[in-house]
C-alpha cells in the first residue's frame, strides 16, 4: 500500500500551487498591457504619419511664411505619444520589483519543500520512487534513485532500484546503463561479503562462478578454507 504524503508536504506543494497559479494570471495580464500599448502605439504611429502627410501638403501649398501660422500645432499631440511610451517604460521599470518579491517567496517555499524532503526516511523515498515507477512517472522515480545512490551509494539496493527504473523505461541506452548500475551493485555486495568473511573479492568471485555458493569451492583460500 503506498505511503501516505505527510501533511507538511501536501501543503507545501499546494503553496507552490497557488504561488504558481498567481504568477500565471499576472503574466497574463502583463501580455494583455502589452498588446493594448502595442495597439495603442500602432494608431499613433499612424495618426502622426498622416499629420506629417498634411503638413507636407499645406507647406507646398503655402505662398508665404506667416509668422502667425499654426497648421503645425497638431503635432502636440506628439508629446502625449511621448508620456505614454514614457509611462509605459515606468511601469515595466516597477515591475522587476514585484517579481524579485515573488522570487524570494519561491525561494522560501523551495526551503520548505527541501526540509519536508529530507525528512523522508530512505524507506519512504523507495516506496516513493516505486509508486512513480508503477505509474509510468520515470523521471519522477528516475531522481528519488539518483538521490539515494548519491548519498547511501554503498547500497547496492539503491543501484539495483536505479537499474530496475532504467528496464522500465525503456529508451535508448537504458539497457546498457542498467547492467552498469547492476555490476556496481554486485562488486558492492562482494565488497560487503570480503569485508565480512575476511576473503579477497577475487576469491569470492572466483568461488560464486564456481558453483554460485560461498563454500570456499574455488579461489586461492579454497584449499585453506576446507
Amino acid at each position: 500500500m503506498a505511503k501516505k504524503v505527510p501533511q507538511d508536504v501536501a501543503f507545501a506543494l499546494a503553496q507552490k500551487a497557488r504561488v504558481a497559479d498567481k504568477k500565471l494570471k499576472q503574466a497574463e495580464k502583463k501580455a494583455k498591457a502589452a498588446e493594448k500599448k502595442a495597439n495603442l502605439a500602432e494608431k499613433k504611429a499612424e495618426k502622426a504619419e498622416k499629420k506629417a502627410e498634411m503638413a507636407e501638403k499645406k507647406a507646398q501649398e503655402s505662398e508665404s511664411d506667416d509668422p502667425g501660422h499654426d497648421d503645425f500645432d497638431d503635432f502636440d499631440d506628439f508629446d502625449d505619444f511621448v508620456d505614454e511610451v514614457e509611462t509605459a517604460e515606468q511601469s515595466e521599470e516597477d515591475s522587476p520589483a514585484q517579481e524579485g518579491a515573488s522570487d524570494s517567496s519561491d525561494s522560501d517555499l523551495d526551503a520548505l519543500l527541501k526540509q519536508a524532503s529530507d525528512s523522508e526516511t530512505s524507506d519512504m523515498k523507495v516506496s516513493r520512487a516505486n509508486k512513480l515507477t508503477s505509474e509510468g512517472d520515470f523521471a519522477g522515480a528516475l531522481g528519488i534513485w539518483k538521490e539515494l545512490t548519491t548519498s547511501e551509494g554503498e547500497n547496492p539496493a539503491n543501484w539495483r532500484g536505479l537499474a530496475s527504473v532504467l528496464d522500465s523505461r525503456k529508451q535508448a541506452g537504458d539497457s546498457a546503463k542498467a547492467t552498469t548500475a547492476r555490476e556496481h551493485a554486485d562488486r558492492l555486495e562482494t565488497q560487503a561479503v570480503a569485508v565480512a568473511t575476511g576473503r579477497k573479492m577475487e576469491d569470492i568471485i572466483a568461488d560464486l562462478l564456481d558453483d554460485g555458493v560461498l563454500n570456499f569451492s574455488a579461489g586461492s583460500d579454497a584449499k585453506d578454507g576446507q
